[in-house]
């Protein structure tokens, strides 16, 4: 099989480190198939429940902007230089994130949870979707490591890479999203007036829509949009970094086709679809705190489970 390129010549003002990672099938596997789309148009949804732990419309509509904000600055990339282009769809009441492969109502949803899982009030110990792995469908709840800012699940083709749908789940039972520019909240203040900066919404979800677009982490260099860890008040990630513009330009060219890693190969049977998952996700850091590992594992479940009852 051949490759193409993935680690190109380093970014200028990044010597030392990747200007970009893709995610792949296999995490860390240099000779495994990178995920990409391929259609020309990517719709995303807001859930019309927003946040719930906000209670005024205006903050409301001003969460709605971030996020809007977010995904318009990965669209003047891809104005530049790219292939792809984001529409935002209307509203949708729906809660539930994953794929199904002859669903009529797959979405890529963006949501807020404001409950945890891991609550006894919120989800009973006995209940059998901690066997399933539908928790966070089935009670509307977070259920991933607590200190995960945010999580973007993502579902494609397991030879192609070939990505079909990818949500993005923001921890609201766990961090207070905040959409003000400055200052950083110094406690005792929480942000949840939004008068200072906690949880920065549009910095969250910039990262996120680079694991929606088919970016992983890049561990070793801090000023990366897709840096792993985001301590509270932190805002730079609202800008993107050259090194995640070159994957743009590169994964993603003006008037070509979006480039794979590995050229994919049918099975015996001619059929290439084989539906894995991945969930990616940015760990916080708090003020004075010792860096926070990565809480983004790879979850890569075949069809034959998603129908078992993984999420979906």
């Amino acid at each position: 099989m051949i490759l193409t390129s993935l680690l190109v010549s380093l970014a200028l003002g990044q010597e030392g480190s990747t200007p970009y990672v893709r995610s792949r099938v296999a995490a860390g596997n240099a000779s495994a198939q990178c995920l990409y789309w391929t259609v020309p148009t990517i719709t995303w949804h807001n859930s019309s429940v927003g946040n719930p732990d906000t209670a005024l419309e205006a903050q409301k509509q001003r969460e709605f902007e971030a996020i809007r904000a977010s995904f318009q600055s990965w669209q003047r990339l891809f104005v530049s230089c790219g292939n792809l282009r984001f529409s935002e769809g209307p509203l949708v009441d729906d809660r539930k994130v994953g794929y199904e492969l002859r669903g009529d109502n797959n979405r890529n949803l963006v949501l807020f949870r404001s409950t945890r899982c891991s609550d006894p009030d919120v989800v009973p110990a006995s209940d059998a979707c901690w066997i399933d792995d539908t928790c966070g469908n089935d009670y509307d709840c977070w259920d991933s490591d607590a200190r995960t800012i945010a999580l973007t699940l993502t579902t494609y083709d397991e030879k192609s890479g070939i990505i079909y749908d990818s949500d993005i789940q923001l921890n609201a039972s766990g961090f207070v999203f905040t959409t003000v520019d400055s200052p950083q909240c110094i406690p005792p203040a929480t942000g949840r007036d939004n008068t200072c900066v906690s949880t920065d919404l549009q910095n969250t979800m910039t990262h996120e829509i680079g694991h929606l677009i088919g970016l992983d982490h890049v561990p070793d260099d801090p000023r990366s949009v897709m840096f792993p860890r985001a301590p509270s008040g932190e805002t730079s990630k609202r800008t993107i970094d050259e090194g995640s513009h070159q994957f743009v330009c590169e994964v993603y060219p003006k008037g070509q086709p979006s480039q794979s890693c590995v050229t994919p190969t049918l099975d015996s049977s001619g059929n290439t679809t084989v539906l894995g998952k991945q969930s990616m996700g940015c760990s916080s850091s708090g003020a004075g705190a010792a860096w926070l590992p990565s809480m983004a594992g790879w979850a890569l479940l075949a069809w034959r489970r998603r129908r078992g009852g993984a999420r979906s």
